[in-house]
């Protein structure tokens, strides 16, 4: 029983570091993966930082948590506060976060609607959406620690904030584990937390995996093999990933991860991911792999009159390089390198899903991205730090032979040619639990008919840990 104990211990922590990483030989992690910060500790770019105090006497189990009365379950409650006011310096986007998708464009192909938006130059938002509460147990059993996690932020409107603050509440993340064994939603087995920026934008740069997809159901085992490597595979929800486009009046349309005329995608099976990290004292190195197959199935689809049985079916895979390096002192370099072709499921910026299909030529064409993200981040003192961030994706695949006239709406218009993101800001933290961001956000992206479109603003985030 002894060995078995040690065993489901040694399992789960592997386990934790697969799923969010440590940045830095001396960081803490929960069994959820969430790093513990200080004002001298990297403060992961994914947002998912707390700060709780050691535990008193007679407390629970982990640090901030304390024991349920008539229990063995220790039990907490952490997350922060955060506030962000964003001002936009041309196009104005709102109060959704930073992102290359949120860039209004103009020029070729683009409709009245997407010029008018372009149009609206400007503007300050103010909003605390991103406040995040999480509630942690761990309970000791025969067969290791029981632990549970659930997370949730109220990122969802459900009106104008104007009109009553209806920020609705939004689960983000429950799970528990159980020696190698995390089930239910997290973050995907592909994604690299610890290889992310520390910017107030969140993991937003191009490259990432993050936004729609990057929080999923699940099945993962993750196995400890010794001398800081961890193994791990999975299987998780497919999100059914993508855009429908049409010319309109014109005989092309892109049908693509959604439903429309009657033309459906879907997975027979979940998507298979699998992992491999080495984590030293110097960073950590991460390699996966996912895929699976997409099917396009669905007849009587109408188009320029006539009609045609879509009936494909795509294997498609994505591969990911990442890490982070500590350089001297607390610093660190960070980024990734991915592949993908047509696994819209594990990249965030490949908006036409998985392929483009016109219905009225019978082309059809995988959608290929190569992406990359980097990030150095200095700390000039124990209260002050400051980040450089960037990345960039292109995207091939492409169908279409409509020629894109000024003033005239085409598919290429709604499809993604590359995308470019960039961050400066410099990090404040007055006393333990706060963080005061200053960022400048650039986001640039260029669609397959010519228009394009840049976002700059600058974002004062303002974040109290409990």
């Amino acid at each position: 029983m002894k060995t078995k104990l040690s065993y489901a211990a040694l399992a789960t922590t592997a386990s934790v570091a697969m799923l969010a990483g440590i940045s830095g030989a001396n960081a803490q992690t929960g069994p959820n993966g969430v790093q513990y910060c200080t004002t001298t500790q990297v403060n992961p770019g994914h947002n998912d930082c707390v700060m709780p105090a050691a535990s008193a006497p007679g407390g629970g189990s982990f640090p901030g948590s304390f024991l349920v009365p008539g229990t063995n379950t220790s039990f907490a409650v952490h997350g922060y506060i955060q506030a962000d006011i964003e001002h936009n310096f041309g196009p104005h986007t709102g109060d959704t976060s930073f992102s290359a998708n949120g860039v209004a464009l103009e020029g070729l192909g683009i409709t009245n609607a997407t010029a008018q938006t372009h149009a609206l130059n400007g503007g300050t938002t103010m909003t605390v959406k991103a406040t995040r509460p999480n509630i942690e147990t761990r309970t000791p059993t025969g067969y290791g620690e029981l632990k549970t996690y659930i997370e949730f932020d109220f990122n969802q409107t459900a009106g104008s904030e104007l009109g009553g603050n209806n920020d609705l509440l939004r689960l983000r993340q429950a799970y528990g584990t159980l020696g190698p064994w995390l089930i239910g939603q997290t973050y995907s087995l592909f994604a690299d937390l610890q290889a992310y920026a520390d910017t107030a934008a969140g993991a937003q740069d191009v490259g990432m995996l993050n936004t729609f997809n990057v929080r999923r159901p699940m099945v993962r085992y993750t196995w400890l093999a010794g001398n800081g490597v961890s193994v791990a595979g999975a299987i998780e929800q497919p999100t059914y990933a993508g855009s429908a486009f049409s010319t309109g009046a014109n005989t092309a349309s892109a049908l693509v991860g959604t439903a429309l005329n009657g033309v459906t995608v879907y997975y027979n099976l979940p998507r298979a991911v699998a992992a491999a990290q080495l984590d030293q004292p110097w960073g950590h190195v991460k390699f996966a792999v996912a895929g699976g197959a997409t099917d396009i199935r669905q007849a009587n689809v109408t188009a320029g009159g006539t009609l045609s049985t879509p009936n494909h079916q795509i294997g498609d895979y994505a591969a990911t390089l990442s890490g982070h390096l500590n350089t001297w002192g607390k610093d660190a370099l960070r980024g990734g390198l991915t592949y993908n072709y047509g696994a819209a499921d594990f990249t965030s910026w490949n908006t036409q899903g998985s392929a483009v299909f016109n219905n009225t030529s019978g082309a059809f064409s995988v959608e290929r991205t190569l992406s990359a993200y980097a990030s150095y981040e200095h700390f000039f003192t124990g209260q002050w730090r400051a980040n450089a961030a960037a990345g960039y994706m292109h995207i091939s695949g492409n169908p279409f032979n409509v020629t894109c006239g000024a003033g005239t709406a085409c598919p290429q218009a709604g499809m993604v040619r590359a995308a470019l993101t960039s961050e400066l800001n410099v990090i404040y933290s007055p006393v333990p639990q706060t963080d005061f961001w200053l960022e400048w956000q650039h986001a640039y992206r260029k669609m397959m008919s010519g228009a394009n479109g840049t976002l700059n603003q600058v974002d004062a985030e303002f974040r109290f840990y409990f």
